[in-house]
């Protein structure tokens, strides 16, 4: 009975920290979302697999963007634990948007308890885990990704680390093989941390056995070989769907590696340090606060405790990932180990980095305590000038509602495949309207021939230069060859033709006849269905 007090005053302390650093959503959680596209595409995500699971059918991976491309839930992480997780809640009637606030406000608090687990294990410190709790889960370079909802999914990793010291102190197979599944976890979640945790675990079982060759490959084989299966299976939709959307490229990976002054960059909605984002890139803001940097120069001086120093390596292994392309040893892991071909962001490995920086910035404060007696408050301090460096004002938009109820209809009209319009061109794919149209496809989840995610088929970019003579006879003569059999037109400013001469030619075109029109988000919207001509076949649902 102890176990829930104890637990309790962490719990309240980071989900405070969450409601405030993702302030305003906490007063409208079903009707506010994050700015960027990739939380609609979470949303969608979530969606999907609770959809799938609820019906039973098989084709998990072939959702219904991007037809009639199979295996299109690959082109991005799948997140299959926590959708898996949250699906009772999209069965029980809970408004999408709802389930993604709250799983995403969860992951933060998640991450805040399982770092504070580890460091205060390691410190003994309670005040050294609230710090290192909050470092891990609210740093800028946790908040630059709060619109990446499989990113935030980090709380496995200081769990693995926290089960990996008991493991390698103990030195069972039982141990070994918690870790493993604790891997498992994250992979199933988010597989770039899994890849990253599998790297980081690797090396410090190396480090830490040393010459014990026999114990290392038993903790090895323990700790990796069941995980490896489990990203085995995982990773065969995802070589499936290579052959449409390529592999990342050496150009892509040394956009996204880190240099040195990137760690002195916070992300534009840093309260304190915003005005430093020019100074980094996108996705490459890994400044860590003053107060954490400050401590953890503290902890690496003082600590002597092997336990806490293992993280030193942890610590240089996380930073060699995170500069990418721009430190030798990751060119050869792209070259050589197949699960870094998938990976585009080698500054997402900057989560390693914060692991390794809670565990010595509490070691540094439980040293400065001790030293400072006198100063009750020093632990208090500490953790509220850290909070105060992190907090964060996120972009947040109005949930685009209410959605036209011409979409429920959707889902009852037979031999359907859906074209919206209007779209972006391949050279404007960060534009990201079509995943806008994935959302309202939660009404019908027809397939449709938009799509939005981390990869694009190289058939969805000839779609996109096809629709630039969109709505005339050429485009509609391609969009047959393509499957489509449902037209939807939708006014948005600016494009070219306007939305009134789109559905005025529409209404010219044979084949093609009006089946209803109304509002969509508070602007018009209208619903064509066109005849088809010899092509694909639709997939259904």
């Amino acid at each position: 009975m102890r176990f829930v007090p104890r637990w309790l005053g962490p719990i309240a302390f980071f989900s405070t920290l969450a409601i405030i650093n993702s302030w305003p959503l906490a007063l409208s959680p079903a009707a506010r979302i994050g700015a960027h596209g990739d939380a609609y595409f979470s949303v969608w995500r979530l969606a999907w697999v609770a959809h799938k699971l609820q019906t039973g059918s098989d084709g998990l991976f072939d959702a219904n963007i991007f037809y009639p491309e199979p295996n299109t839930l690959a082109y991005s992480d799948a997140m299959l634990l926590p959708a898996t997780a949250a699906a009772p809640l999209a069965w029980l009637g809970v408004h999408p948007v709802l389930i993604y606030n709250l799983v995403l406000l969860a992951a933060f608090v998640a991450s805040g308890i399982a770092a504070f687990a580890l460091v205060r294990r390691l410190t003994g410190s309670t005040a050294a885990g609230l710090l290192g709790g909050t470092i891990f889960a609210f740093a800028p370079h946790r908040m630059e990704h709060f619109d990446h909802l499989e990113l935030q999914f980090a709380f496995w990793i200081p769990l693995a680390a926290l089960a990996w010291h008991q493991a390698v102190e103990a030195r069972r197979l039982g141990p070994y093989v918690a870790v493993s599944a604790l891997v498992g976890g994250q992979l199933l979640s988010s597989i770039y941390h899994g890849i990253f945790l599998m790297t980081w675990l690797a090396v410090m079982t190396l480090a830490w056995f040393g010459r014990n060759y026999r114990e290392t490959a038993r903790a090895l084989t323990g700790m990796l070989v069941p995980a490896s299966v489990i990203l085995a299976a995982l990773s065969i939709p995802y070589l499936e769907s290579r052959a449409a959307v390529g592999e990342r490229t050496a150009a892509d990976i040394k956009t996204y590696s880190a240099v040195p002054v990137d760690f002195l960059s916070a992300p534009s909605t840093n309260r304190l340090y915003g005005w430093t984002d020019n100074l980094g890139a996108n996705e490459r803001h890994l400044f860590p606060g003053v107060v954490a940097v400050t401590l953890m120069i503290v902890g690496l001086a003082i600590s002597r405790d092997r336990r806490t120093r293992a993280h030193a390596v942890g610590l240089a292994v996380a930073l060699v990932l995170t500069f990418g392309s721009n430190a030798g040893v990751y060119t050869l892991l792209f070259e050589f180990v197949l699960p870094f071909r998938g990976l585009r962001v080698p500054a997402r490995a900057g989560i390693l980095v914060l692991m390794g920086m809670a565990v010595f910035a509490g070691a540094g404060l439980v040293w400065l305590a001790g030293r400072w007696r006198r100063l009750r408050l020093v632990p208090a301090a500490a953790i509220a000038l850290t909070a105060v460096e992190f907090a964060t004002a996120p972009a947040l938009i109005d949930v685009d509602e209410p959605i036209s109820p011409w979409y429920r209809t959707l889902s009852k009209m037979p031999d359907t495949v859906i074209f919206e319009w209007p779209v972006t061109v391949p050279w404007r794919l960060y534009d990201m309207r079509d995943v806008r149209y994935m959302y309202r496809s939660l009404q019908h989840w027809q397939p449709l021939l938009n799509g939005y995610s981390g990869n694009y088929p190289l058939g969805y970019q000839k779609l996109l230069i096809e629709m630039r003579a969109f709505p005339f006879t050429p485009a509609l003569t391609y969009l047959r060859q393509r499957g489509a059999t449902v037209l939807v037109v939708h006014e948005v400013a600016g494009t070219r033709p306007s939305y009134e001469q789109a559905v005025e030619r529409l209404h010219r075109e044979p084949g093609v006849n009006l089946i209803g029109d109304g509002l969509d988000g508070g602007a018009r919207v209208s619903f064509f269905r066109m005849d088809r001509e010899q092509g694909p076949r639709s997939s259904g649902k």
